[in-house]
């Protein structure tokens, strides 16, 4: 069993508590985000903290849309565009997405995965209204012909929310749901994480996607930066105390930085962290460099025999 958790703009930052927060407020999990010296790895020092390029050879801020691209289809796509693209996938990116999707790969090889999160009615009619919104993880999910997961399922406990702990349920998706169901109450992010491996080992592999660090990056807000990371180390921790660390693997990354440096309001070029955790973390420590080599390197421990023809996606100049 892996469980892959996405989490979106968090790199390697100086150790600074003025611009910093994890150098300010980590406790854990974050804590070798401000210190690469592993003098703060603390409980975490048995796990393997892998600094990875997140520009893949490509000069400019790395960006959403190209990097989730390439953690979650083993395509480089910067290298295709040569350029870093933000938000919603574009046409090209749509199309590596709809051949390379991790789901669909893994599943056409007849292995059980899943994306993790859960989503209201709402958000599913949003979509088909407005394709161009489409993130890379939906996109990764569709193209595996596997529904996303409901609201239903989220309270049934076959899946999670974006936010881990609930908060956000109530502005999204409030208004339809009655004042007294049960998954509008808050959660401890530490029984979440205990769920979500739970979850996870009904799978071979499940990705579960958090984003709010990304987004509190950009507002630079700093009260907001410490709540998050609380609410995801206390979610880390969850997650650890589950795991099976001899039979079972967690990877966890990111596709840029950002939240490591709250003196600016936009991505960083530092490396972003894999963290590994598990039966095979040897295995992967030793061939991930970039985001691109992460899905490749799944593949492998499945005896997965796959080429990933990035060529054919490249533009061709015209004669």
């Amino acid at each position: 069993m892996i469980l892959y958790i996405f989490i979106d703009g968090v790199g390697y930052g100086s150790d600074d508590p003025e611009t910093n927060p994890f150098a300010k407020y980590a406790k854990g999990f974050f804590l070798p985000l401000a210190d690469r010296s592993g003098k703060k790895k603390g409980q975490w020092q048995h796990a393997s903290y892998i600094e990875t390029d997140a520009s893949m050879g490509v000069s400019g801020l790395p960006q959403s849309a190209t990097g989730q691209t390439a953690i979650w289809t083993g395509i480089p796509a910067p290298n295709i565009l040569n350029r870093h693209i933000s938000g919603f996938p574009t046409y090209t990116l749509k199309k590596v997405i709809k051949e390379y999707s991790i789901l669909k790969i893994l599943k056409e090889h007849g292995y059980r995965c899943s994306f993790l999160n859960c989503y209201s009615e709402q958000y599913k009619e949003f979509i088909k209204t407005h394709p161009r919104h489409l993130s890379a993880s939906t996109l990764v999910q569709m193209a595996s012909e596997q529904a996303l997961k409901t609201l239903e399922d989220l309270r049934e406990g076959r899946g999670l929310y974006m936010d881990i702990t609930h908060e956000y349920i109530k502005k999204f998706a409030g208004k339809h749901l009655e004042a007294d169901d049960p998954i509008l109450q808050a959660r401890d992010p530490y029984e979440q994480g205990k769920l979500a491996v739970q979850i996870a080992r009904e799978y071979d592999l499940s990705i579960y996607e958090f984003f709010f660090t990304d987004k509190i990056g950009h507002s630079q807000n700093w009260k907001n930066a410490a709540k998050v990371i609380e609410t995801v180390e206390t979610f880390m921790e969850g997650v650890v105390d589950t795991l099976v660390i001899d039979k079972e693997q967690l990877i966890v990354t990111s596709d840029h930085g950002n939240l490591e440096d709250l003196s600016v309001g936009t991505h960083t070029k530092n490396k972003v962290p894999t963290f590994l955790l598990g039966q095979y973390s040897s295995f992967f420590a030793k061939r991930i460099h970039t985001l691109a080599d992460i899905t490749p390197s799944i593949y492998e421990l499945f005896s997965i025999a796959i080429e990933l023809d990035s060529e054919q996606f490249i533009p061709k100049a015209e004669v």
